[in-house]
């Protein structure tokens, strides 16, 4: 397992890197060191399931830009609120739920909404540092750094690339597989109630179209959480995932290039249940 995270570190440091390269000029500020000593390792047939899961799943960062890309504008108050944070008491909500404010800040980053990014990164470190990830935070005194790079908008992405990638290496070190999968899998709900929720005020055909795409990802996630579907915190949440995927399943794919299509009654249907999967997950 540590050989496919560590793959999967390198990998979605790349993309964020990429992310960042596309939206504005370098900064002299901030930047990314790559760490050298990062290989790639081979993995056995029997890790395939999961080994597909974490080179498919994108960072909150990445799907945020890739959502964007649509055309989607702000909107205040889709995000889960920061206020929320201290009632998540279980280790299972607080995990999910840091996914979910992962995606919150990179959704807040990318619409240069950043006084309340800062709220979102005291939300993302209160619940690292009660997870026990603390050191995380105190090694490269991210919050701060946060907070005085406000208005460098490629800044703050390549902190939150480079907190996440650090995050994902504390996971590997720790052998925490199923927390690491829980944070994945809040910060993808949460792109994706945000993009549905967003459909009302931008291009749905585009929005729809790229939606429709996270049935590949949707996949593999259902593939690497049928690992955990006996654990007893797990059961509510793979039972809401499997009827989410039931939707994607009806897709149809079409042509030479599999493009996915999606009429507006499944986009509907998807985007409902994505919002009560989401409601079941922040409260």
């Amino acid at each position: 397992m540590k050989s496919i995270i560590s793959l999967f570190t390198a990998f979605i440091l790349a993309l964020c890197i990429l992310v960042i390269a596309s939206c504005g000029s370098d900064t002299q500020e901030e930047s990314i060191t790559a760490s050298q000593d990062t290989t790639t390792t081979a993995v056995n047939d029997s890790a395939k399931p999961i080994q597909d899961f974490f080179y498919s799943l994108p960072s909150p960062l990445l799907m945020a830009k890739i959502f964007k890309k649509t055309g989607l504008k702000y909107m205040e108050g889709v995000a889960n609120s920061p206020d929320k944070v201290s009632k998540y008491s279980s280790v299972h909500s607080k995990t999910l739920n840091l996914g979910i404010y992962s995606a919150d800040l990179a959704y807040m980053v990318l619409n240069k909404q950043n006084q309340q990014a800062a709220l979102y990164m005291e939300a993302v470190k209160r619940l690292s540092d009660e997870l026990g990830m603390s050191s995380l935070f105190d090694s490269n005194n991210y919050l701060n750094r946060f907070k005085n790079n406000l208005d460098r908008e490629d800044s703050l992405m390549m902190i939150v690339a480079q907190l996440k990638g650090e995050m994902d290496i504390f996971m590997q070190d720790n052998n925490k597989e199923k927390q690491t999968l829980l944070i994945f899998t809040g910060a993808w709900v949460e792109n994706m109630f945000i993009a549905t929720q967003l459909t009302k005020e931008g291009n749905k055909e585009k929005v729809a179209s790229r939606v429709a795409e996270q049935k590949h990802i949707l996949n593999s996630l259902m593939n690497v959480s049928a690992h955990f579907q006996t654990d007893e915190e797990f059961k509510s949440l793979f039972k809401q995932l499997s009827e989410l995927k039931s939707l994607f399943d009806n897709l149809t794919v079409q042509g030479e290039d599999e493009k996915i299509s999606m009429d507006e009654l499944q986009l509907k249907a998807i985007t409902e249940k994505t919002r009560d999967l989401r409601k079941e997950i922040v409260g």
